[in-house]
């Protein structure tokens, strides 16, 4: 959590606080001094309450209502885009790793790739080498093949005299 984040927290913790004492003392200062209103002048306060009618108190206890269901509402707001940065850090998270296993990925073909330049080069090589090579292979056996026919005719010799 950064620095940021914990003075947002701390000043909406003092404020939510302060708002708390607000709404006790603000409801405690109206109920006595109602109550101070009746026990000082009761006719004046009753009186006040005939002019005034039901609808003070029915307005009251409607803002009470309202304001609890818009911190219901914004503590509900408050959920769901936390989800949604939650969802969006997440997703982004998961991309970071998906790109970077197809970074490694691609590396990894890369290197194959590589290698199987490398062999198919040194399979050439040897291609070019075998291809020079075969003449004097074969020039090799037809002089073994020479030497062998003479012996052959020396080993025939020798049975014929013998």
């Amino acid at each position: 959590m950064s620095g940021t984040e914990a003075s947002v927290s701390f000043r909406r913790g003092w404020l939510r606080h302060l708002q708390l004492g607000l709404r006790s003392a603000g409801g405690a200062a109206i109920v006595l001094a109602i109550f101070e209103l009746l026990q000082r002048q009761p006719i004046a306060g009753f009186g006040l309450l005939s002019v005034w009618g039901p609808w003070p108190v029915v307005v009251l206890v409607g803002l009470a209502i309202f304001g609890r269901f818009l911190s219901r509402m914004n503590d509900t707001i408050q959920a769901a885009f936390t989800a949604v940065v939650s969802s969006v850090q997440d997703q982004t998270q998961a991309s970071s790793r998906q790109a970077d296993a197809s970074g490694r990925q691609a590396d990894a073909l890369t290197k194959l790739a590589e290698q199987g330049g490398q062999q198919a080069e040194e399979v050439r090589r040897l291609a070019i080498y075998a291809a020079q090579e075969f003449p004097s292979v074969y020039e090799r056996f037809d002089r073994q093949d020479a030497v062998l026919e003479k012996v052959t005719d020396a080993v025939n010799r020798l049975v014929e005299r013998g």
